[in-house]
C-alpha cells in the first residue's frame, strides 16, 4: 500500500463522519434541540481525526513531498489546502463554541452550530476531493 492509498482511506472515514454531521444539522434544525453529546462526539473526531492525525500527515509529510518535487506553496495546490486546513479548524471551533453556548442555555446558539457545520461538510468534501485528483 500507498502512502497516498492510506490518506485516500482516511478521507472515506473522514466522508461518512461529515454526511453524519449533515444529516445532524438537518435534524437538529429541525427539532430545534441540539444533541449536545453527538456534536461533541463529532467535534473530537474531526478534531483529533481528520485534524491533528489525517492533516498533520498531509501537511508534514505529502505536503512537503511536492514541494519538494516543485510544486510551489504561495499560490499553488498546497497553499491552498493549507489555508482550507485552517478555515476547517476555524469552522470546527464554532462548532464547539455554538455548543459551549447552547449548554449554557443560549437556544440561538443551535443557528450558529448548524451555520458552521454546513459550512463545514462541503468545505471538506471539496478539499478531499482536490486531495484525491
Amino acid at each position: 500500500m500507498k502512502a497516498t492509498d492510506l490518506l485516500e482511506n482516511e478521507h472515506r472515514i473522514i466522508e461518512q463522519v461529515l454526511s453524519c454531521l449533515e444529516k445532524m444539522a438537518d435534524l437538529n434544525e429541525k427539532s430545534k434541540k441540539l444533541d449536545c453529546g453527538s456534536a461533541r462526539d463529532m467535534i473530537e473526531f474531526f478534531r483529533m481525526f481528520a485534524d491533528r492525525f489525517h492533516h498533520a500527515k498531509e501537511e508534514q509529510h505529502l505536503f512537503a513531498c511536492l514541494e519538494a518535487h516543485g510544486m510551489p506553496r504561495d499560490g499553488g495546490p498546497t497553499g491552498v489546502m493549507l489555508a482550507e486546513h485552517e478555515m476547517g479548524r476555524g469552522l470546527v471551533g464554532d462548532m464547539e463554541k455554538a455548543v459551549i453556548a447552547y449548554e449554557r442555555g443560549d437556544a440561538a446558539s443551535l443557528k450558529n452550530f448548524i451555520k458552521a457545520a454546513r459550512s463545514y461538510v462541503p468545505l471538506l468534501r471539496e478539499h478531499i476531493q482536490k486531495e484525491d485528483h
